[in-house]
């Protein structure tokens, strides 16, 4: 029969032509996603490549500027107050030879009931208009009077390249909280530390970086850096889709409060915004306690494809499909009786002949694999084992075919009493195996549940069979043993439930 089916064979119909176009198709777009993966490979590549070193280079300009902000809280440790020209030269010096410094400061913590008398000092220090003041740098943006508090950090020196740097002097830095914060930090860890990013006096985009002087418990340097002179991507990034945002690491980056800059090439289409992907580079700028974080984005498009590679492989993939659909037809006969055979030799190896249900060697395996399922889950098994009491008084009296029939609707009525995960087989003559699987973790409820799925099969297959012209039942012994893992072997659990099933069966006479 298996030999005349494959004979019939027909020629490849319409429904089959249609599939090997389907597979040409399909053939066509793994070709051009291969093509298009390769060239995003390769923009992504280039990307990363080019914000690693624009990174590098914004490091470097960081990292320069707190050396600077190091050197003049050294400087000052040393000479500051001996010889305060001094430290003036060297801070003029490094504020025109590095663009992003705005100013270099120096803050000193005064108590309130010592504020009185620090005014009158500093009025007659040098700065006879020297008064307290605070700055707010919300909404109105306006000078306005310091309130009442028990400490203050007022601006008792300042160097700029600004005009209007000399308004700064007494402008108290704790009226601002996020100021007052840094401040605080600093002070606290012993080492610099940035604020968020503002609006200077002068309307510049900037942060302070704060810097205690070890040797002046009172007194702290800092640099404000101005945003808008830090280096921006070069022209190998700024590139259709392409955006850069640097920020304080207090903020989300879509946080205009929070943001140092925000730059970005030309917007891509809404086609190309939909169907390619997005590369993404982030990482913290490497300035003392990382607070800033730079993230790089670059949706792709049409232009990082390589068109002329896509059209050759459009054309070799057309040049397939002929040779394809020829090859289809030839393997379609063989294909098919090669299935056919491993069908049919799957089931001579691993199912009974008789029944249907799976045989001897398929049964060690399924039970092997639950063993394995019960290691890994912690849950116990079962094995049961079934054998028809008196079968050969059957065969004997009414012959071979009545005892085939007999075992085939046996195991019929065990198959339908287990579950899909759980495996009815015949070991052969009137004797069958049920492994039961994922009975839980208690030993005590996997075992009423054996029990249950046992009482179940013992009521469904001693009910009354119609055996050709004659009515037939029968009796069954079972024995069950659990497993957990691999506590026990297979020969072990085997041996367990047939020695349960005789002891059951001894007692049947």
């Amino acid at each position: 029969m298996m030999n005349a089916k494959l004979d019939d064979i027909k020629p490849i119909s319409t429904i089959a032509i249609l599939m090997a176009l389907v597979v040409w198709v399909s053939l066509c777009l793994v070709a051009l996603w291969a093509v298009v993966n390769l060239n995003l490979r390769d923009a992504e590549k280039s990307f990363t490549e080019h914000g690693e070193d624009y990174v590098d280079k914004l490091n470097r300009s960081m990292v320069s500027s707190e050396t600077v902000l190091k050197g003049f809280s050294a400087l000052f440790a040393a000479i500051g107050n001996t010889n305060p020209e001094k430290v003036s030269v060297y801070v003029r010096s490094v504020i025109g030879t590095n663009d992003q410094i705005f100013a270099l400061e120096i803050i000193q913590k005064v108590a309130k009931k010592q504020l009185q008398d620090f005014i009158v000092s500093r009025r007659l220090s040098g700065t006879p208009d020297f008064m307290l003041k605070a700055f707010s740098f919300g909404g109105h943006r306006g000078w306005e009077h310091p309130q009442d508090k028990p400490f203050y950090y007022p601006v008792i020196y300042m160097e700029s390249l600004s005009s209007s740097s000399n308004e700064i002097i007494g402008l108290d830095v704790s009226s601002v909280p996020f100021l007052e914060s840094a401040v605080t930090q600093a002070i606290t860890l012993q080492r610099p530390v940035a604020s968020h990013p503002f609006r200077l006096i002068q309307g510049n985009l900037a942060y302070v970086v704060f810097c205690p002087i070890r040797s002046e418990e009172n007194m702290i340097v800092d640099m404000i850096v101005d945003a808008d002179k830090l280096q921006r991507p070069g022209e190998n990034l700024m590139r259709d889709g392409f955006s850069a945002t640097v920020y304080h690491k207090d903020f989300n980056a879509q946080d205009p409060k929070g943001q140092l800059f925000s730059v970005a090439g030309r917007a891509r289409s809404a086609i190309e915004v939909a169907i390619f992907p997005i590369f993404k580079h982030q990482k913290s700028l490497a300035s003392m306690g990382e607070p800033f974080l730079i993230v790089m984005t670059r949706q792709a498009g049409w232009n990082d494809l390589s068109f002329g590679l896509i059209g050759l492989m459009a054309v070799l993939s057309l040049a397939s499909s002929a040779i394809l659909y020829r090859y289809l037809r030839s393997i379609q006969r063989g294909r098919l009786k090669h299935i056919s055979h491993q069908n049919m030799l799957w089931k001579l190896a691993n199912q009974d002949g008789l029944t249907g249900i799976p045989n001897r060697i398929l049964m060690l395996d399924r039970l092997e694999q639950a063993m394995a399922v019960s290691e890994r889950s912690g849950q116990y098994g079962a094995v049961i084992f079934l054998d028809i009491d008196n079968f050969k008084g059957l065969n004997d009296t009414k012959g071979h075919d009545a005892g085939d029939l007999l075992l085939i609707e046996v195991a019929k009525r065990i198959k339908s009493c287990v579950r899909d995960v759980d495996t009815a087989a015949r070991l052969g003559g009137d004797e069958f195996v049920v492994i039961l699987s994922e009975l839980g973790v208690n030993p005590a409820e996997a075992s009423a549940a054996t029990m249950q799925v046992a009482d179940k099969i013992r009521a469904a297959v001693e009910q009354p069979y119609k055996l050709q012209l004659f009515d037939y039942q029968v009796t069954v012994s079972m024995g069950i043993t659990l497993f957990k893992g691999n506590e026990k072997t297979i020969n072990q659990l085997l041996k367990s439930a047939d020695t349960a099933m005789y002891q059951q069966k001894a007692t049947h006479h």
